[in-house]
């Protein structure tokens, strides 16, 4: 044999090229790590960007935005979700940060409150303010209001003479987390808003009195919002300053006390059965969680190969989920069938009042099956942080804390 002759016993070379991560430019790493995609600042629109982020993980959001088409009902809604649409399909093919410029120009004009300048440059604005003008265009273009849309039994009655007491219905589109100083949960503080006393006269007595206003929920929506009352008018320095009081929130929130008595069984019921369907499917999460991957594979394959696993336990939950609840149509509801919601998205605010500081959001990630993988998206910048991280945003100084909160009815 010539020195430096091949050995035919060596193994040749491979068909394919091995690929490694490291090898991946930021386009193709975003597709491997399943990573979406950020959206970058424009000047103080970390308001927005944070509001977008939470209105794309809506599943129904994201499919009625992509299918809508210009009605003409109303140009001004109907033009804004047309560059909504523009948005979301360029964050759908996940490839790094989305310039939402079009969108940001329509939404001024739209909404004249967040054209407000200060020195020649854009001021920061309230990212709750911001999801709900947004939310408001939605609802007029794509008619989705039964997906947020909470329903109450209201009853008004007069401390001094109860027997006049008065009843009525009405309707919402998020819950207020109202916060004092007895506040240190999330279910304190929206008992708080069921209930207020106010002083108004009264006929019978020809007096002032004082009544007392009590709410129960008749109607529970698919996506439940909740605002944190965080931010109050402060006269004396002239802006919006910040409570910074730390109040907790789960990752399952229930509601069933809140309930009106006209739902309440049937909700705990159907709770109840939906949580059976879950713990006999644990099994196959587990397996999936622990299976070894296959090294043959190039990341980008066993991408592909770990999203139709996912894809088949999802579906053969869902059909479980049909044939132990066949009165209702899980593809179709706009109705949380009972009682408890899952925590899917929370917008931050980082700093002293809503005229300033750095909104973000984190936002569970759907192909994690047991939940602990969320993405932090701070504008352009995207990361993952696990459920840990979460729990971190109660508030209690001027870091990351809770201003808004998105739950998805248990079992969608």
């Amino acid at each position: 044999m010539v020195l430096g002759t091949p050995d035919k016993n060596l193994p040749s070379k491979p068909v394919e090229k091995q690929v490694f991560l490291e090898d991946l430019n930021k386009n193709q790493l975003v597709k491997v790590t399943n990573e979406p995609s950020g959206l970058t600042n424009l000047g103080n629109t970390c308001y927005l960007n944070s509001s977008l982020q939470a209105l794309f993980q809506m599943e129904d959001i994201q499919n009625k935005v992509r299918d809508f088409s210009f009605t003409g009902s109303n140009q001004t809604h109907d033009n804004l979700v047309l560059a909504l649409k523009t948005i979301f399909l360029q964050m759908s093919k996940k490839h790094e940060a989305v310039t939402p410029s079009i969108f940001l120009s329509l939404f001024r004009r739209s909404f004249p409150q967040f054209s407000e300048q200060v020195n020649g440059m854009y001021k920061q604005q309230d990212a709750e303010e911001a999801f709900s003008q947004i939310l408001t265009s939605l609802r007029s273009a794509l008619k989705v209001d039964d997906l947020f849309r909470i329903g109450f039994n209201k009853e008004t009655k007069c401390l001094d003479v109860p027997e006049e007491a008065t009843k009525g219905f009405e309707d919402a589109f998020k819950l207020d987390c109202h916060i004092d100083v007895k506040t240190n949960f999330l279910r304190d503080g929206i008992l708080a808003g069921l209930k207020e006393t106010i002083e108004k006269h009264n006929d019978t007595l020809n007096a002032d009195a004082k009544y007392e206003i009590s709410k129960t929920i008749s109607r529970l929506p698919k996506y439940l919002t909740v605002h944190f009352i965080r931010f109050f008018w402060k006269s004396d320095i002239n802006k919006k300053s910040k409570i910074l009081r730390r109040v907790q929130f789960p990752f399952e929130l229930d509601l069933a006390e809140m309930l009106d008595s006209s739902i309440k069984p049937e909700k705990i019921a159907n709770r109840d059965t939906i949580r059976k369907v879950e713990k006999d499917n644990l099994d196959l999460i587990r397996d999936f969680k622990k299976a070894k991957k296959d090294t043959s594979l190039t990341p980008l394959e066993q991408q592909e190969e770990d999203e139709l696993k996912i894809t088949s336990i999802k579906s053969k939950f869902r059909d479980d989920l049909s044939t132990a609840m066949p009165n209702i149509n899980f593809e179709t509801s706009t109705e949380n069938p009972s009682s408890v919601y899952e925590l899917n998205a929370v917008i931050t605010h980082a700093g002293a009042s809503a005229d300033g500081g750095h909104y973000k959001a984190y936002v569970k990630d759907p192909t994690d099956l047991d939940g602990d993988r969320w993405w932090l998206f701070n504008d352009d910048k995207v990361s993952a942080v696990n459920k840990e991280k979460i729990e971190t945003l109660a508030g209690g100084g001027e870091s990351d804390a809770a201003l808004l909160l998105i739950y998805k009815g248990l079992g969608f």
